[in-house]
């Protein structure tokens, strides 16, 4: 194998596909779901990737008064990252690719946009009311402009005079641009959490689910909550969210993060087998093989080998779960700082196992090609010039069987 970049766009459909809900491996009554149900779906996931863009874009900008207040409390990066169970082998449609190729753009947009404002800041270095109504009437839709007007009165001691800030940017930012006034509303909660009253919190999140997807309200208020070490108002929203939207394998997710985080590892597997028996049955590789990830990162990695190796059992050949399997046996191994206490590499041999295994398989000469590749870039990374020799010559063997 030679170490050129074939595979970069192989590589990047599978991380693609390990964020779609669902798989080809649907029965034929799922199939047969209404379109109307396929159409609220598919939104609600493409809100859910939107929420994750925009509390990145916050949360990046870093806006904090003293004190440690966060104002945008963004979903935790291993929930995030997490790859769904999709299946690799379905072509992505014009439709889709053309969809993708707008999202990426919108991205690229907004990040111009925000580093055109953040070098404004740099530069202009606003300090009175008035840099900051300049700004805004420049940018009326930009959550981060306004969100810094807030954060100037807070720290005059201003509550309220942030508080009407925030509901003239509501009253400001077009209908259109949901992500923006989300950012708001959740600057708003994290205003009344740190310095309102429990009324004036609950009546900020009873307006926020009025004008927003409930979903991610409930999810954000959970995230504020956890930061604030207010563990059971946290349970409570994401019980909350569970109960209104059950069919939804993310909530089930974080909140399986929550308790696992927490040491309530029970609980947490407890709550899986709950999940799969709210969860449309396309969703259940989805959930496990997330449920899975946290139990290396936050739980005990030989119980996530057990998921994966129980839902491989199952689709020996889908290559995107191969792929997460291997990703998170590497990542354990380096969190737990194994490849810097063990020179000899012995910590590396589960994750060659796996590699040998998935390479011994049947499949198709692409799928070959990519694991051969991750196989190869692995090696480099963290092994010798004895086993970077030993991959290339099991593809040159693999290579050879195609002509025999």
């Amino acid at each position: 194998i030679s170490d050129d970049e074939d595979t970069d766009n192989e590589e990047s459909e599978i991380a693609e596909s390990n964020n779609d809900e669902t798989g080809s491996d649907e029965s034929d009554d799922e199939a047969n779901e209404s379109s109307d149900d396929e159409a609220a779906e598919s939104s609600d996931e493409e809100s859910d990737a939107s929420d994750d863009e925009g509390d990145s874009e916050v949360n990046n900008l870093a806006l904090a008064v003293s004190g440690g207040f966060r104002w945008n409390e963004g979903e935790d990066d291993e929930a995030g990252s997490q790859a769904s169970a999709s299946d690799a082998d379905s072509d992505a449609s014009d439709d889709e690719t053309s969809s993708k190729a707008k999202k990426n753009n919108k991205r690229s947009k907004m990040q111009k946009i925000s580093q055109d404002v953040t070098a404004d800041l740099a530069e202009q270095a606003p300090r009175a009311a008035s840099d900051f109504e300049r700004l805004v009437m420049g940018s009326p839709d930009s959550s981060f402009m306004w969100i810094q007007f807030m954060t100037h009165y807070l720290g005059q001691s201003e509550v309220e005079q942030a508080r009407e800030i925030a509901e003239r940017a509501l009253k400001t930012i077009t209908p259109r641009e949901e992500q923006e006034k989300m950012n708001v509303w959740v600057a708003m909660l994290n205003l009344e959490h740190r310095f309102g009253t429990k009324d004036t919190l609950d009546e900020v999140l009873k307006r926020s689910l009025q004008f927003m997807n409930p979903k991610h309200v409930y999810l954000q208020m959970a995230k504020i909550y956890e930061r604030a070490d207010q563990i059971a108002d946290a349970e409570r929203m994401h019980k909350i969210a569970i109960s209104k939207f059950s069919e939804s394998c993310k909530v089930w997710v974080l909140f399986g993060l929550l308790l696992l985080k927490n040491d309530k590892i029970d609980e947490s597997r407890d709550l899986l087998a709950r999940a799969l028996r709210s969860l449309p049955k396309r969703k259940h590789v989805k959930a496990i093989t997330q449920f899975g990830q946290m139990e290396f990162k936050h739980g005990e990695p030989e119980r996530g080998r057990t998921v994966f190796e129980g839902v491989l059992g199952t689709y020996p050949k889908r290559v995107d779960l191969w792929s997460v399997y291997l990703d998170i046996e590497i990542s354990s191994a380096t969190r737990q700082g194994l490849d810097a206490a063990d020179p000899n590499g012995r910590c590396w041999e589960p994750t060659r196992k796996l590699f040998e295994r998935v390479v011994s398989m049947k499949n198709s000469s692409k799928k070959m090609k990519f694991f051969f590749k991750k196989w190869l870039k692995f090696e480099k990374d963290h092994g010798t010039e004895a086993t970077v020799e030993h991959v290339k010559q099991k593809a040159r063997e693999y290579v050879n069987s195609l002509g025999a």
